[in-house]
């Protein structure tokens, strides 16, 4: 296996360059060196690999078999590299976490810190994913825990930790509904709205909250990106409805202002950590997963108290 590793390597560089020359230049080895190893490898299966044309080169169905199965032994080679350092009892390891959008706020980044000096050796990569590609990326190993909002839970998705997660109106300050401490839909609705539309989930509650009201609202914008309805909050065109995750930074630095809404048909939104049960995690994803279960426990969100 070590000794067909340089070839993969090699041929793997190719394929992703489309040529000897970048390849080479990518992996410091001479062209020509490159080019006899895939040769000879071609030689043995007595089929090419590559397409050979005057614009570069394209695998051909061969080469497109094999490369699958190079990416995959490079997957399991890094997980019984993990696995060995398991048993040699080391404390570091790499570990790969998928997350929604919404998550990239100051709170997971302190969480992550404290996960950080609690296991100073274990790295981590943040893939920023939807919930179905999240769910896809478990299963296939390509992440090995992920944080997603309203999970659907089947034999092939865990949930390890979950928070719930209010919604609420958000104002700039000086608004006269500022200073609530919790709000109806109907008591907001002389006020200018700007509303969120797919693909962000926030569309659905929020428009049922419209039609439950019998649909007659101020409609100064509508925009699907969170970055851009919280701008249009502060330069106050209009308030906003949002989850607690899209604005907790900006509440926290005296910004904007979020009112929960109290409405009994609004159900909250359930932030979740899920694994993907059948698949077993190295040491240091495990040790992890156990830090962060711990803090998700411990997130509140205004007008909600966990039971």
């Amino acid at each position: 296996m070590f000794a067909f590793s340089r070839f993969l390597l090699y041929f793997t560089e190719v394929a992703r360059q489309g040529s000897f020359r970048k390849a080479s230049e990518t992996l410091h080895v001479a062209a020509s060196s490159i080019d006899r190893q895939i040769l000879r490898v071609e030689k043995e299966l007595a089929m090419p690999l590559f397409e050979r044309h005057p614009s570069g080169l394209r695998l051909t169905a061969a080469g497109e078999l094999l490369l699958h199965a190079a990416n995959n032994w490079k997957k399991d080679f890094s997980r019984v590299c993990e696995q060995l350092d398991d048993l040699r009892g080391l404390r570091r390891g790499h570990v790969r976490i998928a997350t929604i959008d919404a998550i990239n706020r100051q709170f997971f980044s302190s969480m992550l810190r404290q996960v950080h000096l609690d296991y100073p050796n274990i790295s981590f990569t943040l893939t920023t994913m939807n919930n179905v590609d999240i769910q896809q990326a478990l299963i296939s190993g390509d992440a090995d825990f992920g944080v997603m909002l309203n999970p659907h839970t089947s034999r092939e998705l865990q949930v390890r930790a979950f928070a719930e997660i209010n919604l609420g109106i958000v104002v700039p300050g000086g608004h006269p509904l500022a200073s609530k401490s919790g709000v109806r839909f109907n008591q907001c609705m002389d006020y200018p709205f700007i509303l969120p539309s797919a693909p962000l989930m926030l569309a659905e509650p929020v428009q049922a909250l419209i039609n439950i009201h019998g649909g007659s609202i101020r409609e100064v914008a509508v925009s699907n990106n969170i970055h851009m309805i919280r701008s249009l909050i502060k330069e106050k065109i209009g308030i906003g409805i949002l989850c607690w995750l899209d604005i907790m930074d900006e509440v926290k630095s005296d910004e904007l202002r979020f009112i929960p809404l109290t409405d009994p048909q609004l159900k909250t939104f359930t932030l979740s950590l899920c694994v993907a049960p059948a698949r077993q995690l190295s040491l240091a994803a495990s040790m992890m997963l156990k830090q962060l279960e711990m803090l998700f426990s411990q997130i509140q969100t205004p007008g909600h108290h966990r039971s």
